[in-house]
C-alpha cells in the first residue's frame, strides 16, 4: 500500500496541470536597469568654423610709417574664414545616482580652421604726367593663422529624461596648436625713354615669418547621448572653444626698419557625432 501511495504522488507531481501550477506561482525575473556608470572610449568626427574679425590689427611698417587698408596705404583688403573637418578620440567616466549623471571627459582632435586676411595696392603712376614714363607698382599684405588640433579636459552635468537618453551641459579646459604667419610682397615695373635706347624695368621683393605653438584657453558646451545597447551609445555635440589672442611681429632680413606686425584671435565652433563604448 505504501508502494502505491508513492508512486502516485510522483505521477501527481509529474503532471502538466501540477507543474503549470507551480511555475504559475513562481515570480518572473525582473530585468535589471540600464545605468550610465562607467568607464567608456569612443570616436568623433563633424566640423568646425570661426566667424567674425580674427585677424585684426594687420600692419606694414617701413621707415617708422605705418602702412594699412584703414589710412589708405593699400587700396583693396579681402578677409575669409575657412570651416574645416575635424576628427578624433575621447575617453571618460560616468557616475549615475537617480537620474543624474556626472562625468568626466577627455578628447583630442585634428582640425583644419583657416582664417586668412588680405590688403593690397596696385596703380599705374606717372603715366598721365608724362608720356615717356611708365611706373607700375603692386604691393600684397597677407596674414593667416590656421588651427591644427585642439584637445579638452571636460566635467560633464546630465539628466536622464529617460533610462537610455542622457542629455548634458559640459565645458572646462582647452587646448591646441595655432600657426599664424604673414607675408609682404611687392612688383614694380614700367619703362621710360630717353638717352641711348629704351629702358624697361621689372623687379620684386618681400619677406615673410610664421610661428606655430600650442595655446591654452576654454571651452563650453552641450550634447545628448543615446545608448543604443547596454555597451555602446550614439552622442551628438556642440562645443565652442576658445584659446585667446596672441600679437605677432616679422622683422625684414633686408632692411631693419620693415616690418609686420598683426593679431590673431583663435576662437572656433565645433558640432560632432560620436560612438562611445564603455566597459
Amino acid at each position: 500500500m505504501k508502494l502505491i501511495f508513492a508512486a502516485s504522488s510522483l505521477l501527481l507531481l509529474a503532471s502538466p496541470a501540477y507543474a503549470a501550477d507551480v511555475s504559475a506561482s513562481e515570480p518572473a525575473p525582473i530585468a535589471s536597469a540600464f545605468s550610465w556608470t562607467g568607464l567608456y572610449v569612443g570616436a568623433n568626427a563633424g566640423a568646425g568654423w570661426s566667424n567674425g574679425d580674427p585677424l585684426g590689427d594687420t600692419t606694414y611698417h617701413l621707415n617708422g610709417e605705418n602702412g594699412t587698408f584703414a589710412n589708405g596705404w593699400f587700396n583693396s583688403e579681402d578677409s575669409s574664414n575657412k570651416s574645416g573637418f575635424t576628427g578624433g578620440a575621447q575617453i571618460g567616466y560616468n557616475y549615475q545616482t537617480n537620474n543624474i549623471v556626472l562625468g568626466i571627459e577627455a578628447d583630442l582632435n585634428y582640425l583644419n580652421v583657416k582664417n586668412q586676411y588680405s590688403a593690397d595696392y596696385f596703380d599705374t603712376l606717372y603715366s598721365d604726367a608724362s608720356p615717356d614714363y611708365n611706373y607700375n607698382l603692386k604691393e600684397d599684405l597677407d596674414t593667416e593663422s590656421k588651427i591644427e588640433w585642439f584637445g579638452t579636459i571636460r566635467p560633464r552635468l546630465g539628466v536622464t529624461p529617460s533610462e537610455r537618453l542622457l542629455v548634458y551641459a559640459t565645458g572646462g579646459l582647452a587646448y591646441g596648436q595655432v600657426k599664424s604667419s604673414a607675408s609682404y610682397k611687392w612688383h614694380e615695373y614700367g619703362y621710360w625713354w630717353g638717352g641711348p635706347g629704351d629702358h624697361f624695368f621689372d623687379r620684386s621683393g618681400g619677406f615673410d615669418g610664421s610661428s606655430s605653438n600650442v595655446r591654452w584657453g576654454w571651452t563650453l558646451g552641450a550634447g545628448a547621448e543615446y545608448a543604443l545597447t547596454d555597451k555602446l551609445s550614439l552622442k551628438g555635440e556642440y562645443l565652442y572653444v576658445d584659446l585667446g589672442s596672441k600679437n605677432h611681429s616679422v622683422l625684414s632680413p633686408d632692411d631693419s626698419t620693415e616690418s609686420i606686425s598683426w593679431r590673431d584671435s583663435a576662437q572656433f565652433h565645433a558640432v560632432r557625432l560620436g560612438l562611445n563604448y564603455k566597459f
